[in-house]
C-alpha cells in the first residue's frame, strides 16, 4: 500500500457561527475571506444516530485560504495515529449514497486532517478529489450517505449515515462554495444540466509546460517529430463537482508552399471515456490534464501550432476549452 501523504487540512466549521436547516441534521455558515475574498464556507450534517454532535461530515469550500473543495469525516472514536501514517496505513472507507451500488474509495481520495498547528486530528479522515463532486451531488439529489470506515489498528467496523435532508438549502446558503461575485445563487454562474448538476465555472485555460517522453527535457511547446507529455490547465472557481470524463480532440496549423492551411485530425485522446491515454490530477482548484502529443516532422509543411479542443463532462453538462500550443521544426 502506498504512503498516505499528510495534506494540511483546516477544520475550522466547529468555530464558525452556523445557521441550521430546520428540521434536519444539516447546518451551514457562509463567510469570505475579508482580504482575498475567498469563499471560506462550511456545510455539515450531524450523524444520523449520534445526538451529542462528535459525529458529523463537513463540505467546506476552501484549505488554508485557498479556494478548495473537500469533506471530511469527524468521529467520537479514533480513526488513524501518526505512528501507523509513518507505516504508510490508513483507514480502510467504503462508501454508498442512496440506493446507488457501494464504493470503495482508492488512495488518492483519502487524505489525513491536520489542524492550523498542524497537529494530526486523529478523529478526522478527508476525502479528497472527484469523490468529493459524488458525495455532493448524492447529496443534492437526495441521497444519504453511508460511510463504512475499517481503522488500521482492527476492530469493529465504523458505519456511519448522514441523511441529505437539508443539504440543497445549505449548499444554496454557502454559494455552492462559489467566490464572492455568486452573491446570486451559484446555478446562475454556472452551466446546469436537468438533473440539477452544475459544472464550476472556468476561469481561465493555458498550458504550461511540454515533456519530452522520451529524454524528459521539459520545453513551452512542441518539437515537430518528438513525443512529448504536455500539462494542460483549467483554473475554476470550485464548486464542489469535478469531470466525470474528458475527451480532446485536434487541429493543426501550417504553412506550405507560402499559404496558410488548417488540418483537423482524426481520432480523439480522452479521460474516462474508452481512450485511457490521458491523465488527470487536481491541485486545488486547478485541473490538470496530461495529454499525449506528437506532431510529424515533414519537409515540405511546416507545422505551426497544434489547437487542441477539450470537452469535459461533469455528469450531463458539458464545458468545452480551445488552446493552441506552438510547434517548432528542429531537436
Amino acid at each position: 500500500m502506498k504512503p498516505l501523504a499528510l495534506l494540511a487540512l483546516l477544520l475550522t466549521s466547529g468555530t464558525l457561527a452556523a445557521t441550521r436547516v430546520a428540521g434536519t441534521n444539516t447546518v451551514y455558515s457562509y463567510s469570505l475571506d475579508p482580504i482575498s475574498d475567498v469563499n471560506t464556507s462550511v456545510v455539515a450534517i450531524d450523524e444520523q444516530y449520534d445526538q451529542y454532535g462528535d459525529t458529523r461530515l463537513t463540505v467546506q469550500c476552501a484549505n488554508r485560504g485557498e479556494p478548495d473543495v473537500w469533506a471530511a469525516l469527524r468521529s467520537k472514536n479514533d480513526l488513524i495515529t501518526e505512528g501507523q501514517l509513518d507505516q504508510g496505513l490508513k483507514p480502510a472507507v467504503t462508501i454508498r449514497l442512496g440506493n446507488d451500488p457501494a464504493i470503495t474509495l482508492r488512495d488518492s481520495d483519502l487524505v489525513s486532517v491536520v489542524d492550523e498547528r498542524d497537529n494530526l486530528k486523529t478523529r478526522s479522515l478527508g476525502f479528497y478529489g472527484p469523490v468529493v463532486g459524488q458525495l455532493v451531488r448524492g447529496l443534492q439529489s437526495g441521497k444519504r450517505l453511508a460511510v463504512r470506515i475499517n481503522r488500521p489498528s482492527g476492530g469493529q467496523a465504523l458505519t456511519y449515515l448522514f441523511p441529505a435532508a437539508g443539504f440543497n438549502t445549505a449548499w444554496s446558503g454557502v454559494r455552492g462554495c462559489g467566490g464572492a461575485a455568486s452573491a446570486v445563487p451559484a446555478r446562475s454562474m454556472t452551466q446546469t444540466s436537468s438533473s440539477g448538476v452544475a459544472a464550476p465555472k472556468f476561469t481561465q485555460w493555458y498550458f504550461t509546460t511540454c515533456r519530452d517522453a522520451e529524454s524528459g527535457v521539459v520545453r513551452t511547446g512542441l518539437i515537430a517529430g518528438r513525443a512529448h507529455l504536455c500539462d494542460l490547465v483549467i483554473d475554476t472557481v470550485p464548486n464542489g463537482n469535478f469531470p466525470t470524463s474528458a475527451r480532446f480532440n485536434y487541429e493543426l496549423e501550417y504553412r506550405e508552399n507560402g499559404q496558410a492551411g488548417k488540418l483537423k485530425l482524426g481520432g480523439a485522446d480522452g479521460w474516462q471515456t474508452g481512450s485511457e491515454n490521458v491523465k488527470f490530477r487536481r491541485e486545488g482548484s486547478k485541473l490538470v490534464f496530461t495529454l499525449p502529443l506528437n506532431v510529424r516532422a515533414r519537409s515540405n509543411r511546416v507545422y505551426t501550432s497544434l489547437n487542441v479542443i477539450g470537452e469535459l463532462d461533469f455528469g450531463g453538462v458539458s464545458k468545452k476549452v480551445f488552446e493552441p500550443l506552438p510547434v517548432r521544426s528542429g531537436n
